[in-house]
């Protein structure tokens, strides 16, 4: 028996009320059904009063006043017992959540005063208590605001029971959820009410009440022993949506309450109407410059704004802010370091001041991965095959860096794109042609990061796609109108048959045109913008003497597809001179000085290296009007940090018995690569190479300076490996074991190698054979100067196999060891 003081609405006592509730009656109106079960329970009473005070026949009138006033003042009391906005509970009402963090009772604060959740008892909120199906119905039913018929009392479910005294109230929020296909229900026509929610049945849950089941059908399901088959594709959507824990070990185990409002919150795909307040739920870091801030509602017309203030440099200016559902990103003016950071909510519209900040550490972006952005492993074939890359940070954005601060080779040449993550493989001495292969192997220079790819040359190059990117003035503004004599930009992009956009100049000059309706516009040529591959145009050149309308046609003859423009060409604006002042006889004027003609500096580009062994590099400097070239190649450990132009130049005169001396550049072209042959370093020795250029007129440029590594060297123990039949399969065996110089021996290196047919792998395919564990290949661990190699299985041969053996210790590698084998024997011929 419950006995309740009624009070009236300004809390003054109007006296004691019995209110009997049986133990049956509370555990069907407690927990989830909350005020409404109390409720309940009052109606009842409430008409059974009225009841007794109409047939009371004693005690005259006086009798029948007490018995109403006693009504009147329940009704009082009912009506400030129901869960209002202004009497509903707050988080500080709750026992069990005076110690949790800010951000959870942010998130709890809005559930609880949505009416979502109540507590299981007066004072406990129950955050860590498991769900059973029955109040997930009840939570969801109203998260999801679906239609609830109170009036059923007949379920679809053969053991959901109005009257069960345990989960009777959840009946018509279970058939909610039935009529709208949230729940199924078992395969027998059960719900098991009373049974506690499965983290992976909560995945299924929240998955089909968003509307998502086809997207869950088309995810890739978990691979995990702790997740049914059933619900494999369900919880990895829900991963995905942040619904549930990526940290959850167990997804057949019992689902909390606080596992519900982790995933409702930290998603922001539920949400509860625009009604309740903002409110911080977090601050994480979502990029190099990025901080997401989760709140508790969706932003309609407020106008919202976010302090942002350092550890390390105090308040910082937020550029811009992007939202998205619940989540509002903070791109801030500045990279993120190791550092923490407080935010702070301010602006119009409901604000609830309690939860108004946020906090997180923040952490220096970092090199995690490097990704091939070509569309296809086939290339067109071009002199210059384009290859891109991106580089990607701890949160998958591309990092603001070039092909210049990676080691990068390829089985062919190559050199860097300036100022962009891409490369251009140069086939214009090749020997490739369609179907053959190269590869480009990329590397952070400390080797903790690389990739490589196998490209297969495809057909010579068409314009397959063209896209128009508008006109532009020189300046590079978007323009409808050009005057006389000056030229605008039709930007373009072109991109092949294989998908890569098209940059080679030769290709483009080919298939694009532009032609105008009128003779006074004239199409100048195509050009594409040194050192960015995203930058080609046609150029247009107006000669006209009125102002006149032209149309003007961008087409490409191998796609049919066209863009039209229309430009206004206006005459040249006439000038009248201004006059020309003249001098007294008597002051002779003085003889004008010779025009001065500019003298092109020579310079070094950049410095790239071809073939590097132990023994033998070529370096190949890309000059710009060089005649001469002047080189010094010095050990680091005694090289000086920087020499002069001069102190190049003369360094053979100097050091007869250096590395160094000079070349001819034979054309002074834009962009002209000459080769410098270099023999007889010392192996596994880092080097700086200094190059200068000279030009016609004997002016030299500025120094470029460029480190390098020799190789060091690894060979086979005598004697050298043959291939021994190892069954009466007819197959062989080939091991042995070699040795090595490595920077350290006594450290741990890899030793990749594999076995071919083919006489020409290089150093790239054959590392990528052995991590791919191809037929033949594969990589060991050696140390202190030794390492043994196995192969089995190999089938008889005619023609000779081909033994491959490369090393790596740390960022160093080792020469490509290449030793000829057969197979059955044979007599051999001199190895190289």
């Amino acid at each position: 028996m419950t006995k309740t003081n009624v009070r009236g609405p300004f809390g003054t006592a109007v006296g004691p009320f019995l209110v009997v509730v049986s133990r049956a009656q509370r555990n069907i109106y407690g927990k989830e059904g909350g005020m409404e079960g109390i409720w309940r329970v009052y109606r009842e009473r409430i008409k059974l009063i009225f009841q007794m005070t109409v047939s009371i026949k004693i005690g005259g009138t006086n009798m029948v006043r007490k018995a109403l006033t006693v009504v009147t003042a329940l009704g009082v009391f009912m009506a400030a017992a129901l869960p209002t906005g202004a009497l509903a509970k707050t988080v500080d009402d709750f026992t069990d959540l005076q110690g949790v963090d800010i951000a959870t009772k942010a998130k709890l604060e809005t559930l609880i005063q949505a009416g979502v959740f109540q507590g299981v008892s007066e004072d406990r909120f129950g955050l860590n208590d498991t769900l059973t199906r029955a109040q997930f119905a009840k939570v969801l039913a109203l998260i999801l605001n679906l239609k609830v018929d109170s009036s059923i009392t007949e379920s679809s479910f053969k053991d959901v029971k109005a009257d069960d005294p345990g989960n009777g109230y959840a009946l018509p929020y279970i058939e909610a959820l039935k009529q709208a296909g949230i729940t199924m229900g078992n395969a027998d026509g059960t719900y098991n009410p009373a049974g506690n929610v499965t983290k992976e049945q909560l995945a299924a849950f929240l998955i089909r009440g968003l509307g998502k089941e086809g997207e869950a059908k088309s995810t890739p399901g978990v691979s995990s022993d702790t997740v049914s088959d059933w619900a494999a594709n369900y919880v990895a959507l829900a991963l995905q949506l942040k619904l549930l824990d990526g940290s959850v070990n167990d997804f057949k185990g019992s689902a909390s309450r606080d596992d519900l409002i982790d995933g409702l919150s930290n998603s922001g795909t539920y949400h509860y109407g625009n009604n309740q307040p903002f409110r911080v739920y977090g601050v994480e870091q979502t990029g190099a410059s990025r901080l997401q801030v989760n709140l508790s509602r969706y932003r309609s017309n407020e106008e919202l704004s976010f302090k942002v203030v350092s550890k390390k440099y105090g308040e910082v200016t937020v550029k811009a802010v992007e939202w998205s559902g619940t989540k509002a990103t903070l791109i801030l003016d500045r990279k993120l370091e190791e550092d923490s950071y407080d935010i702070t909510l301010t602006g119009t519209g409901p604000i609830d001041e309690k939860y108004t900040q946020g906090s997180t550490s923040t952490h220096t972006e970092k090199l995690t991965s490097i990704k091939f952005t070509d569309p296809s492993d086939t290339v067109a074939w071009v002199k210059e095959i384009p290859v891109h890359f991106a580089p990607l940070n701890q949160f998958g954005e591309s990092m603001n860096l070039t092909a210049d601060d990676f080691d990068i080779s390829s089985s062919e040449v190559l050199t860097t794109v300036k100022g962009e993550p891409a490369v251009l493989v140069h086939m214009n001495n090749s020997t490739l042609r369609r179907g053959d292969r190269f590869t480009v192997s990329i590397m952070e220079p400390n080797g903790g990061v690389a990739v490589t790819r196998i490209f297969t040359i495809g057909d010579s190059a068409f314009v397959a796609k063209l896209e128009s990117k508008g006109i532009t003035d020189a300046s590079g503004k978007a323009t409808d109108s050009l005057m006389s004599g000056e030229q605008a930009y039709w930007n373009f992009t072109a991109y092949n048959q294989y998908g890569d956009q098209i940059r080679d100049l030769e290709t483009l000059t080919k298939y694009i045109s532009v032609i105008s309706d009128k003779s006074q516009l004239k199409f100048g040529g195509i050009s594409v913008s040194s050192g960015n591959s995203a930058q080609t145009y046609a150029r247009l050149v107006a000669d006209t003497s009125s102002e006149i309308q032209v149309k003007a046609t961008l087409s490409a003859a191998s796609t049919g597809g066209t863009f039209q423009s229309t430009l206004t060409l206006k005459p040249k604006p006439v000038v009248e001179p201004a006059p020309v002042y003249s001098p007294p006889a008597s002051t002779p004027s003085p003889d004008p000085e010779p025009p001065v003609e500019e003298n092109p500096a020579a310079v070094v580009e950049e410095i790239g290296f071809a073939d590097l062994t132990s023994e033998s590099v070529l370096v190949q400097p890309i000059t710009k009007n060089a005649k001469k070239l002047y080189y010094a190649v010095i050990p680091s450990a005694g090289a000086p940090a920087e020499l002069t132009a001069e102190e190049v130049k003369n360094y053979k005169a100097a050091h007869p018995t250096s590395i160094s001396g000079t070349v001819d550049v034979t054309s002074t072209s834009v962009n002209t690569k000459t080769t410098i042959s270099l023999s007889n370093l010392s192996t596994k020795t880092k080097y700086k190479v200094f190059v200068v250029a000279e030009n016609g007129e004997g002016l030299l440029s500025e120094v470029k300076r460029q480190e390098m590594e020799t190789r060091f060297k690894v060979s086979f123990v005598n004697p050298p490996p043959i291939i021994i039949p190892e069954g009466a399969d007819n197959k062989g065996a080939l091991s042995g074991y070699v040795t090595y110089d490595a920077p350290n021996t006594l450290e741990e290196a890899e030793l990749f190698y594999t076995l071919d047919s083919l006489d020409n792998l290089g150093m790239n395919q054959v590392i990528l054979n052995a991590v791919q564990k191809k037929p033949f290949s594969d990589i060991r661990n050696v140390s202190a100067g030794m390492g043994s190699f196995e192969i089995f299985s190999i089938s008889p041969a005619e023609s000779p196999y081909y033994l491959y053996l490369v090393m790596k210790q740390g960022d160093s590698y080792s020469d490509l060891l290449r030793y000829q084998v057969y197979w059955p024997a044979q007599s051999s011929p001199s190895n190289p």
